[in-house]
């Protein structure tokens, strides 16, 4: 037996080199078989897959897809590199569909794909890199809750629909829109799970400061989804009572000799406070510019630490007197609240250093 499915890759990757060359005609209507196991090998073949199984993207699903975006179905979002491959809305709604996602999940997908196709995120860079970069989708406002977008306990997963099928819908579209096939265009040396998703949302509820839209010019009332190139998570652990050991330790992270923000003195790390370690932080005076302030203090590396052989060849370290910094400028260290309640771990995400966060409105 057979079913109708949206096709998702229906040419091969193309040389074309700029957004205005893009060969990727519309999606079309293929025979796929309907055993869920066969269309899974079925999707392996054609290239569609991440690798792990994928929801048919039958014409009704996607079509629910689209009216849920408020959009036209042929309205191009964006163009994704290496491809260059038009970000349809239908193609935006077909590779959801495959994630598994519900339909109220596109205006905040369309968001995230204008987002990463932002100059300054890089994304050829993120796609074509042999680093493990990918990006992270940080939600902010009201949409977090009407979506059920986790932001607290195991934030990072497994186990929550919404996070779990929204970051990896960003994967497919970056695999089936543009063009970023491993061992092809992607020149990872070794990979990264979060290749395959990693979403949650700023628990702003339970953090004594601004939450991460609020920093970055919008209002409380916008919903926003924040795309930031990562290619790692560190667990720290501290669990002291005192708001500047806590800050040592995390910046001791944060200040990796071989991280990439490090050895190209630029990018945008991010540091994921739970809601005890925030509470224990404010309680104890500092605001959120108080501890990017004291992140970037500590995480500074003194130049005589360094081998002699210097930097990479493609680096260029921010030294500011004797010291190697973290990044260009305290403003760059994102600081966020998530997680589980405890003041025990905090997560240091380093950044590919070659790409700035963008943020954008969901609607």
């Amino acid at each position: 037996l057979s079913q109708q499915v949206l096709d998702v890759l229906s040419v091969t990757l193309s040389a074309a080199k700029s957004p205005s060359e893009s060969p990727v005609p519309e999606p079309v209507a293929l025979d796929a078989p309907d055993d869920p196991l066969a269309f899974y090998e079925f999707a392996l073949a054609k290239g569609w897959s991440d690798g792990h199984p994928v929801l048919a993207p039958m014409p009704a699903i996607v079509e629910r897809m689209i009216g849920a975006s408020g959009l036209h179905a042929d309205d191009v979002v964006a163009q994704l590199p290496p491809r260059w491959g038009d970000a349809t809305v239908r193609r935006i709604a077909a590779n959801a569909a495959m994630a598994g996602c519900r339909p109220d999940y596109m205006p905040l997908l369309v968001a995230a794909v204008r987002a990463i196709a932002h100059p300054d995120f890089n994304l050829h860079g993120i796609q074509c890199t042999t680093n493990p970069v990918a990006p992270l989708l940080i939600v902010n406002g009201p949409i977090r809750k009407e979506l059920g977008i986790e932001g607290g306990r195991g934030c990072f997963g497994p186990g929550f629909r919404a996070n779990a099928t929204i970051g990896r819908a960003m994967r497919l579209m970056l695999l089936n829109i543009g063009g970023g096939i491993t061992g092809e265009t992607d020149k990872a040396i070794n990979g990264f799970p979060g290749k395959f998703g990693m979403c949650f949302g700023e628990l702003e509820e339970e953090s004594p400061w601004t939450p991460l839209h609020i920093d970055r010019g919008f209002k409380a009332s916008d919903s926003t989804v924040t795309v930031v190139g990562i290619q790692d998570a560190t667990n720290i652990l501290p669990m002291l009572r005192q708001a500047e050991s806590v800050l040592t330790w995390t910046a001791n992270a944060l200040g990796l000799m071989g991280a990439n923000n490090v050895a190209l003195g630029q990018g945008e790390p991010v540091v994921m406070l739970p809601p005890g370690h925030a509470k224990m932080l404010a309680d104890q005076g500092y605001d959120k510019a108080k501890i990017q302030q004291a992140l970037f203090e500590k995480a500074r590396i003194p130049l005589k630490d360094f081998p002699k052989e210097g930097n990479i060849p493609v680096g260029k370290w921010h030294i500011e007197g004797d010291y190697v910094c973290p990044t260009e400028r305290w403003q760059d260290i994102l600081v966020v609240v998530a997680g589980g309640p405890e003041p025990y771990h905090v997560q240091v995400l380093h950044n590919f250093g070659e790409t700035r966060a963008i943020t954008e409105r969901v609607g």
